[in-house]
């Protein structure tokens, strides 16, 4: 017996043939492969979104970033920001869901108060006006535009487009005045207060100040020489037409 239980030990502890290996090992590595797939599964379904994958740290509206459009918001906070298609052209004719019956539909663009958000009306009517501008469309009488911009309120135009302007142009005026005067008192002795009360400080002041309007930004000096050019234009194409030829006399 105990020969027997020997010759049986001798046996278990023997190494197994190279297939038998073999096949363990395709068998371990499959089990390895699984357990590592299902295990990547669960993280990934039980991890939470990294900051960068989720817009910040900041969550909800927060997380739209500063000055964001309700859009954005509303998007960051997971709620859905249209109902249908947005500025688009459909078989040539300009697509929107807001746009009905050829006017904007007013009730779409209400905010939070309650009150038509005018500013993002007029965002629409650019964006709209832009694209037709872009890809031109036909007029027909089935499909009418109705929509005025007329029928936004002038305080709307007046805080979206001229209140900004009128601030910047105030501020240019004014230091370009200041400095102006601070050099004339450097140059003459003559001080502020006696600058303005004078008739050539009053005419200064005025040339600084619709100077100021006539040229507000860097672009305005090429729109003057685009319209030089174009008033000078027939003149320059009329002289041409006479070089190498002797004029008649005008007596």
């Amino acid at each position: 017996m105990q020969a027997c239980s020997a010759v049986t030990g001798l046996r278990a502890a023997a190494p197994l043939p190279a297939r038998a290996r073999a096949q363990r090992r395709v068998v371990a590595e499959a089990a390895t492969e699984n357990g590592a797939a299902a295990t990547a599964t669960l993280d990934k379904k039980d991890r939470k979104p990294s900051p960068l994958q989720r817009g910040g740290t900041l969550q909800g509206a927060a997380a739209a970033g500063k000055d964001a459009s309700d859009k954005f918001k509303a998007a960051a906070e997971g709620a859905s920001s249209t109902s249908g298609p947005v500025l688009q052209m459909v078989e040539g004719r300009f697509s929107d869901f807001r746009w009905k019956g050829g006017r904007w539909d007013l009730s779409l663009f209400k905010g939070a108060d309650g009150e038509t958000d005018w500013d993002a009306v007029i965002d629409v009517e650019m964006a709209r006006r832009k694209m037709l501008e872009d890809s031109p469309i036909p007029c027909t009488n089935e499909d009418p535009v109705l929509f005025d911009t007329a029928e936004i309120p002038w305080w709307a135009w007046v805080r979206r487009f001229h209140l900004p302007e009128a601030e910047k142009l105030n501020g240019r005026a004014a230091m370009m005045g200041y400095v102006l005067a601070l050099f004339v008192d450097q140059l003459t002795g003559v001080g502020l207060l006696d600058q303005q009360e004078s008739f050539i400080g009053k005419v200064l002041l005025h040339v600084c100040v619709f100077g100021i309007l006539l040229v507000r930004t860097t672009t305005d000096l090429d729109k003057y020489k685009n319209l030089i050019d174009e008033a000078t234009f027939y003149d320059k194409q009329w002289n041409a037409t006479w070089e190498g030829q002797e004029r008649p006399s005008d007596n």
